[in-house]
């Protein structure tokens, strides 16, 4: 009785090992797959702005004046679209903490430090902004700050142009120009509240977001038996 209370409890662990494992592949395969999606768009953003600022080097009257002002709307689908799966990572990255931390329980020798960076977490010390400035690793927090203050600078440097040349320069299409700094300044300061939100997600976030999501959506939120 003893032994098959004891291989009961064996199975019981490895299933839930095994379902811990599968889950967390899962969601690690689904923050790679969006990672790669978000890529590919930067890749797009640099490719759109070089075309469009070579062809105002070199031949500026291909591009027909009316046009101007509206050069930004893909740079900020783009921008847009990348807001959102930056959004999809950080939520991911919250269950797959969760999972790592219950896996690494099942593996008593790995002990603090290292602990404390297997997993996505060590991603975190040679990436994430504020923790490079406060720990002083000033050369990694400045690659950082080049690569996504790079797309920043791209998307409002393509915005700027394009409102100044048809307003300062050509001196037509005012008007059009104008609505759109407005349209622009509007879309700009939403996708900044966007990016900030993004940036507060944390498993006691996620956690009030799925309890309010289950009492207005209780059959696409189902609670566990």
């Amino acid at each position: 009785m003893v032994m098959a209370n004891d291989e009961d409890g064996s199975a019981r662990s490895r299933d839930s090992t095994a379902a811990l494992a599968a889950l967390y592949a899962a969601e690690r395969t689904d923050v790679q797959n969006i990672l790669g999606h978000a890529l590919t768009l930067v890749s797009v953003l640099v490719a759109y702005a070089t075309v469009i600022g070579a062809a105002w080097a070199t031949r500026p009257d291909t591009i027909p004046h009316y046009l101007i002002p509206v050069i930004p709307i893909p740079a900020l689908l783009v921008i847009a679209w990348h807001s959102q799966l930056n959004s999809r990572v950080w939520a991911h990255n919250q269950a797959i903490f969760i999972l790592e931390q219950r896996l690494l329980d099942q593996i008593p020798s790995i002990k603090n430090p290292t602990r404390l960076w297997i997993g996505h977490t060590s991603g975190r010390l040679v990436n994430e902004i504020p923790i490079l400035l406060k720990e002083r690793r000033f050369g990694m927090a400045a690659a950082s700050m080049i690569t996504y203050g790079g797309i920043l600078i791209i998307v409002l440097a393509l915005t700027v142009a394009s409102l100044v040349v048809p307003i300062v320069v050509y001196r037509d299409w005012q008007w059009l120009a104008w609505t759109m700094a407005a349209v622009y300044a509007i879309a700009l300061f939403l996708l900044a509240a966007s990016y900030k939100s993004t940036f507060g997600v944390n498993i006691e976030t996620m956690d009030e977001w799925a309890k309010s999501a289950h009492a207005s959506f209780p059959e696409q939120f189902r609670e566990g038996s």
